[in-house]
């Protein structure tokens, strides 16, 4: 789960930084490193972990919750991403979208310095470099146009949520972003994993923290299954 996992993100930053660097004009291809690289993961205190244990998932393994949590979180048909990911090549890079399994997105991606907004409807893309007033229109067929789409594949993106002989560990009750969740922790070699599962409702995956590794980061996700809001942007804000 967790290589292929990250391995998917990461790829879809490459494709859509790359031409991001091209778009933005800036072509300086050095991002400032990331000063907000998370920190290794908390020890779980007996007393936390126990509480937890009294949950919902008190019958579960960590293993268990991990591939239930993957599986429901494969189905989804959109959600909100908001991701930042330490890269040693291509530098920081993050994400902020929403997107659905039609292809459909609205949000922001950078890389370092550049930002560039997206908005994708079907198979026409359009795009705004932060700092400017027109959007720039154009479609999957084209260079730029396909590299940045493709980060509102969700389908491609979620099939990277793999994990069917996981040794995560559980731990503590929390929360993100209000929504009561599992601490679940799991490690491989150099790296450790953080992911929190939500207990109330469908057990999504709401959070996940890499520290160590190639990429490093923190993904979140939310607004499971809502629809997302990709409208076009007026004729007059187009560039021509």
């Amino acid at each position: 789960m967790r290589r292929r996992t990250i391995a998917t993100t990461t790829v879809l930053f490459v494709c859509a930084t790359t031409a991001l660097t091209a778009c933005s004009g800036s072509g300086s291809g050095t991002a400032a490193k990331d000063s907000t690289t998370p920190s290794a993961p908390a020890a779980v205190s007996p007393a936390a972990a126990a509480a937890a244990s009294k949950g919902p998932d008190a019958d579960l393994t960590g293993g268990q919750i991990l591939t239930d949590s993957l599986k429901v979180t494969r189905q989804a048909t959109s959600l909100h991403l908001k991701a930042d990911i330490a890269d040693p090549k291509e530098g920081a890079s993050k994400m902020d979208l929403s997107l659905n399994s039609k292809g459909d997105c609205t949000g922001t991606i950078a890389q370092g310095k550049d930002t560039i907004g997206i908005i994708k409807i079907s198979k026409t893309v359009y795009l705004r470099p932060q700092g400017t007033s027109k959007w720039t229109k154009t479609d999957t067929a084209s260079a730029d146009g396909k590299d940045l789409a493709s980060v509102c594949d969700l389908n491609n993106f979620l099939g990277g949520f793999q994990g069917e002989d996981t040794e995560a560990k559980k731990g503590a009750a929390t929360k993100v972003d209000g929504h009561p969740a599992i601490v679940l922790t799991e490690k491989d070699g150099g790296e450790a994993y953080t992911m929190d599962v939500a207990t109330s409702g469908k057990p999504y995956l709401l959070k996940m923290v890499t520290v160590g590794g190639d990429s490093p980061g923190t993904l979140t996700f939310s607004h499971f299954g809502e629809p997302v809001h990709a409208v076009a942007p007026t004729r007059s804000s187009i560039a021509a």
